[in-house]
C-alpha cells in the first residue's frame, strides 16, 4: 500500500486583531513586512514573519527557522503497518493517534506536531538510509507542505533515488 497523507488541521492567522494590537503596543504593524513581499504567503508564513517583526520591526519577511516550533499541524497518514512502525520513528516527539482501517494491514494515524518536527522528520524520513516505501510517504508529506506554500526544506539538495523517490539531503548556504 502506498502511504497517503493529508492535512486535517492547518493554523489560521487571524491578520485584523494581532497587527492591531501590535500598532497599539509597540507603534507598529507586523505585517509591514509582509505587505512589502513580492510574492503570496500562507498563513504560517505570515505568522512567523510578524513573529519575526514582533521581536524586530527590520526583520526580513519568510521563514525563520528558530520560529518554527510557533506553528503546528496536523496531518492524516494511512500507511501499511510496518511502514507506519517507521514513519512514526521518524516522528517522535510528535503527538499521535492511531487506528486500524478496514484494509488489512493498514494503520491510520492523525499526527501533529510544530513545523519544526515536521521539517526535522521529513528531511529524516527521505534519506538515503530510509526505506523506499516510508521515503515515498515523507515525499508525500513533504508534497503537502509545498502544495500549501510552505517549502522548509530550500536548504536542502534534492535528488532522486534508485527507485524514483526523493531524497534530502543538507546543504548549508556559504
Amino acid at each position: 500500500m502506498q502511504t497517503k497523507a493529508l492535512f486535517v488541521l492547518t493554523p489560521v492567522f487571524n491578520r485584523r486583531d494581532f497587527p492591531a494590537a501590535c500598532r497599539q503596543v509597540l507603534g507598529y504593524s507586523p505585517l509591514a513586512g509582509v505587505g512589502a513581499a513580492e510574492r503570496e504567503m500562507s498563513d504560517a508564513e505570515t505568522f512567523l514573519s510578524c513573529l519575526a517583526a514582533f521581536h524586530d520591526e527590520k526583520a526580513p519577511a519568510g521563514f525563520a527557522l528558530h520560529l518554527l516550533p510557533h506553528v503546528s499541524y496536523s496531518i492524516l497518514v494511512v500507511a501499511d503497518d510496518q511502514d507506519m512502525r517507521d514513519i512514526l520513528e521518524y516522528c517522535s516527539g510528535m503527538s499521535f493517534v492511531t487506528s486500524n482501517t478496514l484494509a488489512r494491514g493498514a494503520t491510520a494515524a492523525v499526527i501533529s506536531g510544530t513545523l519544526a518536527q515536521w521539517r526535522n522528520a521529513v528531511a529524516s524520513g527521505s534519506g538515503r538510509n530510509v526505506e523506499g516505501s516510508v521515503r515515498l510517504g515523507f515525499n508525500n508529506i513533504r508534497r503537502l507542505f509545498s502544495a500549501a506554500c510552505l517549502d522548509l526544506w530550500d536548504d536542502y539538495c534534492v535528488s532522486e533515488a534508485d527507485d524514483h523517490t526523493l531524497l534530502l539531503e543538507y546543504k548549508p548556504q556559504r
